[in-house]
């Protein structure tokens, strides 16, 4: 190998080492202020491990054992890498894009989502979309809302129930509100919600408004629209610390309801 060939190889392998240095301090970071642990916190630390494990090797000018001999394994590998990174691109691309709020639709129900509890206690990104579903229902007396959300680990009552309160501590009447308190994942949320309203109303096809977090726009109301709704989305903020991490996780997410969700 000249020179320089080995040059831009140790530099390949130094970048490969530091993504994986900056994986495992973001896991420690987001330990440090008190992070909820999902998918998207611990993705990035395993990923780390694995760069920083590739990049010593290479850096040391091990990278032969790296290799792999057999010729359609290697292929196959380097073709799923490929795949995962377009994939992956175009999913960010899309989340980034779909990231907004569709502010002058009308609508039949608004369906705020749940985010996770802290024991009883909302945590930042709950109440940031909780906020805005309050400021929304202020501005449209009229409209009925469903909180969806069931118990998860580490909550001490269902995600709807918080929600309720929260809702009727900050002006909304008790009996605008529609209590979902089974669903434990963004597509029981909204299939649930669909069971609901058939009950009680005899249809499901309804529009809604859909209030979740920014990153989770794209995949609720793709849901949503599988599940017959003719949805819309009220986007809220994400704290800036954990945006990176949700969209890393929101990716996996999407390829699980593409595959599974129905």
């Amino acid at each position: 190998m000249d020179k320089s060939r080995k040059k831009y190889t140790k530099l390949f392998y130094s970048i490969v080492l530091i993504i994986g240095i900056l994986g495992v301090m973001d896991f420690i970071f987001l330990m440090l202020i008190g992070t909820v642990i999902n998918f998207g916190i611990l993705f990035p630390p395993v990923a780390g491990v694995v760069f920083i494990t590739v990049g010593l090797i290479g850096i040391n000018g091990k990278s032969h054992i790296l290799r792999i001999k057999n010729k359609f394994l290697r292929w196959s590998f380097n073709s799923l890498v490929i795949l995962f990174i377009f994939s992956f691109v175009l999913v960010e691309g899309i989340i980034l894009f779909s990231a907004r709020t569709d502010s002058d639709a009308q609508v039949d129900y608004l369906v705020i989502l749940g985010a996770g509890l802290k024991g009883d206690q909302i945590t930042l990104t709950f109440r940031n979309r909780l906020d805005v579903g309050i400021e929304y229902l202020k501005a449209n007396p009229g409209l009925r809302v469903v909180v969806t959300g069931g118990q998860g680990p580490g909550e001490n009552i269902t995600e709807a129930l918080a929600m309720e309160r929260y809702l009727v501590n900050n002006g909304i009447e008790a009996e605008r509100i529609i209590k979902e308190d089974k669903a434990t994942s963004t597509n029981e949320n909204i299939k649930f919600t669909k069971e609901i309203l058939l009950k009680s109303t005899g249809r499901s096809d309804y529009k809604i408004m859909i209030v979740t977090s920014d990153f989770h726009i794209m995949r609720a109301k793709m849901l949503a629209v599988r599940h017959g709704f003719k949805p819309f989305g009220l986007s809220a903020s994400t704290n800036p610390y954990i945006y990176p991490n949700c969209c890393i996780r929101e990716y996996f997410a999407v390829i699980k309801s593409l595959i599974i969700d129905f």
